[in-house]
């Protein structure tokens, strides 16, 4: 009896350890689900949100966010998938994924520990896969944003908004606004000059921006042509950077750190180019043809 008992022990752990070992494989294979699929011009996403709001202060200078994302429609989704990536000022501070199958809602929160003063913006793509008979597949898109100024005075308990509503809430801003601005730019500058790119030849949008594409279409395209550029350019974003930044030696690394990407669109809409720097400095771009234009 002993025998049989051990027996049974060694067989249950042999397959525990062989569930272990391929879960990773498993995982990883299904969480890479956002890809370029026709768009159903029928279904619509009934809301989708994103929010960022300050819910704790712990002393001085440090305080919480609560990071938040949201989406709903009406049809059951084959698959439902919504990244969202958390920068401040201009860096990629967070990144927050979460996949359903056969949902019509999804819903993900964060707590991220912040201290100083700061600019935080938040951008998630909410996508669904829609599966129809004959083995057609469409899918459905939309973007969404969120901001909060954070400003920390030693003078003053500390300043928190989303648009200004008083003279040094104005001064605070400002001066964030600017200093970020400043050092994206040259960032970007430099970026495409060391990859030799005619910015006369592209329409640029920072990616902290381009949700302002929900509603209004990029230049000389109609709407149904940009929400199809937009699908392109989140597929280039979350395979080769949302996923992992692949190095020029082979490896991968987090694109935690790295500079809010520069999504160029060539102004006959053949391609596109997404440019950023990573963490340690390393210059990167990504080269995408549209295919359909």
């Amino acid at each position: 009896m002993k025998k049989v008992l051990i027996a049974i022990i060694v067989i249950v752990a042999l397959m525990t350890g062989s569930l272990l070992y391929y879960l990773p494989s498993l995982n990883e294979t299904f969480l890479e689900t956002i890809t370029h699929l026709p768009i159903d011009e029928k279904n619509k996403f009934l809301n989708a949100n994103t929010s960022i709001n300050l819910i704790n202060q712990n002393d001085e200078d440090e305080y919480t966010l609560e990071w938040k994302t949201n989406s709903e429609i009406d049809e059951k989704l084959s698959i439902s998938h919504d990244i969202s990536l958390l920068f401040e000022d201009g860096r990629l501070k967070e990144t927050l994924a979460k996949t359903k199958q056969n949902s019509n809602e999804l819903d993900q929160t964060a707590k991220i520990a912040g201290e100083d003063s700061g600019h935080y913006e938040a951008i998630t793509f909410h996508y669904g896969q829609l599966d129809y008979p004959n083995d057609i597949k469409k899918s459905v898109q939309t973007m969404s944003y969120d901001q909060i100024y954070i400003l920390d005075s030693p003078l003053s308990t500390i300043e928190f908004f989303k648009s200004p509503k008083s003279p040094s809430e104005e001064e605070g801003k400002r001066v964030l606004d600017t200093i970020i601005k400043q050092n994206l730019e040259y960032t970007w500058e430099e970026l495409i000059d060391f990859f030799e790119i005619n910015i006369k030849n592209y329409h640029s949008v920072p990616l902290t921006s381009l949700y302002e594409y929900n509603y209004l279409s990029l230049p000389n395209i109609t709407m149904e042509e940009t929400q199809e550029m937009v699908a392109y350019t989140w597929t280039s974003l979350y395979q080769h950077y949302f996923l992992g930044i692949q190095k020029y030696d082979g490896k991968t690394v987090s694109p935690i750190g790295s500079s809010v990407p520069l999504i160029l669109y060539h102004n006959t809409y053949s391609h596109i180019i997404i440019v950023f720097t990573s963490k340690d400095g390393e210059k990167y771009h990504l080269i995408r043809n549209t295919e359909r234009f």
